[in-house]
């Protein structure tokens, strides 16, 4: 079987094997214990003898797992995946750019090509994902094993009062991890703290994602626990970069992200539908009540966001007619769905909605898009990619572009829009209606109310057969618009698959990587294109 070096520093293993297992154990009363089962001593190696290198790998494992979820993903060394293909499979952009950016976009869609050596999708997330992993399995266990101390050392804190703390950051930046690949993948390996460094997984090890989702709230519920047992500590703004996260903040961060699993961890409709939604409204009260964020800075590597720089890209990237066209009252847009592909163009839109143009006419710069006289230049110039809209939400100045800035990873905004979904889900419309009334209303629109949609010619958003949306509709458009770019792209695939919106042959789960494959002896399968095992029932 052929072995890669690459793959053999994915899931479990980012140096040489050492097989030894580890029991970290939870001491009494509270406290995070430095006391372990095993006495023998892990043989790591040497950087993890050093408190400082180890509080670095927390630090660089954290990075690797905000690279993937800012659309900057490092392993496949391409800056800008996963983001741009899951925008596109999520029909907030389309591009003209080569390689696998064009295979994401193609129509009809294609299966992903799960060989590719720098495959855009697969490759990158999977490695990156199981890498950061390992930083904080290893560096909790190095801490542990090490007897590795932080802080002030005395008669009360023996241990150091610092070290708990980076205790703690281990088990979320695995928590976090976990999830990430459970709302990505169909299988993924499940691992922990107790994880043996240097164990070597097999194909017998894969879980279901469903299984995968579920560990990952363990996870963060254990990482709420554990916070909880401590007094109050706040995390230095180096590890999660300018965000200096305190206790109760980090509980409320773990909270949301629970409430990510079950409502964007949903693959169909019909699993949307059976989420949990009273649960998720409950724990909304508990969730994040400021931006969960990375402090932008060309200085600190893998803290910039690609996705937010490259939501104004005016060339190779734009706007997907699918974001904007559900507001055109003109019929331009329903026009252009029936448009055979290879003689669609780009269209203008005519809409109230004053975020897409002002009041003086569509070619008029409105409060977030600006319309474009130009077409996109790049490798393709197939017409039914082409796009003449470009978001300007952050390109007033340099300090609000994905290099400096505060990027939202979880949002209040996303917050608000999960607990309408939640609210129309359970049957309360006008509460609903009165969260996304404010920002329809700023932009021009009517306000809705439990009777949806006000009719009329001027109604947004409206269906792509040119009648007026429903109460949904409107849910759906407003989150959309007001969340791009907003926090992850990936927020736009888990929402379209989840609400049914994908364009048919367009993957709902991504593959493990073909590499990874090949490593463990499993057959290789993709998924994509009409007809596929990934193709929304």
């Amino acid at each position: 079987m052929l072995k890669s070096n690459k793959a053999l520093r994915g899931p479990f293993v980012r140096r040489r094997s050492i097989a030894v297992v580890v029991a970290a154990t939870l001491g009494l009363g509270g406290c995070l214990s430095l006391q372990v089962d095993n006495p023998n001593t892990l043989n790591l190696d040497s950087v993890y003898s050093s408190a400082a290198n180890t509080e670095a790998a927390l630090i660089g494992g954290w990075k690797r797992l905000y690279g993937l979820m800012a659309g900057q993903g490092t392993n496949n060394g391409n800056s800008n995946c996963p983001g741009v293909v899951l925008a596109v499979w999520g029909n907030a952009i389309t591009n003209v750019v080569g390689g696998t950016y064009l295979e994401g976009v193609s129509e009809p869609r294609v299966p992903i090509d799960n060989l590719n050596t720098l495959q855009c999708a697969t490759r990158g997330p999977w490695y990156d994902v199981y890498s950061g992993i390992a930083s904080g399995r290893e560096a909790y266990q190095a801490i542990v094993n090490n007897h590795l101390k932080y802080g002030v050392i005395n008669a009360t804190t023996p241990d150091g009062d610092g070290t708990p703390m980076r205790l703690i950051f281990a088990k979320f930046l695995i928590a976090m991890g976990q999830l990430n690949a459970a709302l990505r993948f169909d299988k993924v390996f499940l691992t922990d703290v107790t994880t043996p460094y240097g164990f070597t997984p097999t194909a017998n090890d894969l879980k279901t994602y469903q299984e995968g989702l579920a560990h990952a709230k363990k996870l963060l519920r254990e990482v709420i626990s554990d916070s909880r047992a401590q007094p109050a500590f706040t995390f230095p703004t180096i590890w999660i970069n300018g965000n200096a996260l305190s206790r109760d903040e980090l509980i409320r961060v773990c909270i949301t992200y629970i409430n990510r699993a079950d409502v964007y961890g949903a693959r169909t409709p019909t699993e949307r539908n059976a989420v949990d939604w009273a649960g998720v409204l409950a724990r909304l009260d508990s969730g994040i009540t400021k931006d969960f964020f990375v402090d932008a800075d060309p200085a600190v590597a893998l803290t910039q966001s690609n996705w937010v720089n490259l939501s104004f890209s005016q060339t190779t990237i734009r706007i997907n007619n699918r974001l904007l066209g559900p507001a055109d009252t003109s019929g331009a847009y329903q026009t252009w769905l029936v448009t055979p592909l290879a003689t669609r163009a780009p269209i203008q839109i005519i809409t109230p909605d004053r975020r897409i143009h002002g009041a003086a006419g569509p070619t008029v710069t409105g409060t977030r898009f600006l319309y474009l006289t130009t077409n996109m230049t790049g490798g393709t110039t197939q017409p039914w990619v082409a796009s003449r809209y470009r978001s300007i939400r952050y390109l007033t100045s340099t300090n609000d572009s994905g290099s400096f800035a505060l990027n939202a990873l979880a949002s209040l905004d996303e917050q608000k829009f999960i607990r309408a979904e939640a609210l129309y889900r359970l049957g309360r419309l006008t509460e609903a209606a009165a969260l996304i009334n404010p920002t329809r209303v700023a932009a021009g629109l009517k306000p809705i109310d439990a009777n949806g949609i006000p009719a009329g010619r001027d109604c947004v958003p409206r269906k792509d057969n040119g009648a007026c949306g429903d109460f949904f509709d409107a849910i759906q458009y407003e989150k959309r618009i007001e969340l791009y770019p907003g926090s992850e792209a990936d927020i736009f695939w888990y929402d379209a698959r989840g609400w049914g919106k994908m364009l048919p042959g367009t993957p709902w789960h991504l593959p493990i990587s073909g590499r990874e494959l090949i490593q463990l002896g499993i057959p290789y399968y993709t998924f994509g294109g009409i007809g596929s095992p990934s193709t929304q029932p």
